[in-house]
């Protein structure tokens, strides 16, 4: 596999550079994979060192989608990063994070996180913009999951 760096823009600014394999890429698409080096938990949900993060990434889509399938009990998670600024080249992967997540797990469970951190000064045109992407996803996770279940998929069948 090829390196590939993840460098994600937060809406203070602050830029964080995660060194990552290119799965693949194609223009406006881009899957990438990330060992976990630490524990995480979410909602409950335990990600532990070496659990693998696989990261899809669309240029035209409102989010980036990690998807984890963890060691420990649970099943799959689906975890919508709300997103913009979306660019992507074989060598790099660069977004902006703006801050709302939405994780959806093995039993279609949705949890919105982190709406604490929208600084309260957020221009309404990016409020909006992300209130829709939420919507966006919810509405049509199903149908996304089954999308991003595919490529994965088809891609360990190579």
């Amino acid at each position: 596999m090829m390196p590939c760096r993840e460098i994600k823009h937060t809406l203070v600014g602050d830029a964080k550079t995660y060194s990552c394999e290119l799965l693949q890429y194609e223009p406006g698409f881009g899957m990438l994979q990330y060992v976990i080096d630490r524990e995480y938990d979410i909602r409950g949900h335990t990600l532990q060192p070496g659990d693998v993060t696989l990261a899809l990434y669309w240029e035209d889509r409102p989010y980036t989608l990690y998807v984890w399938d963890p060691r420990s009990k649970g099943g799959r998670l689906f975890y919508f990063n709300i997103a913009d600024s979306i660019s992507l080249r074989p060598e790099e992967f660069v977004w902006r994070d703006l801050a709302i997540d939405v994780l959806i797990d093995a039993t279609g469970r949705i949890d919105i996180l982190d709406e604490h951190e929208l600084p309260p000064d957020l221009p309404q045109e990016l409020r909006l913009y992300i209130e829709a992407a939420v919507d966006l996803v919810i509405a049509q996770h199903r149908k996304i999951i089954r999308e991003a279940n595919e490529l994965i998929r088809r891609l360990a069948d190579c």
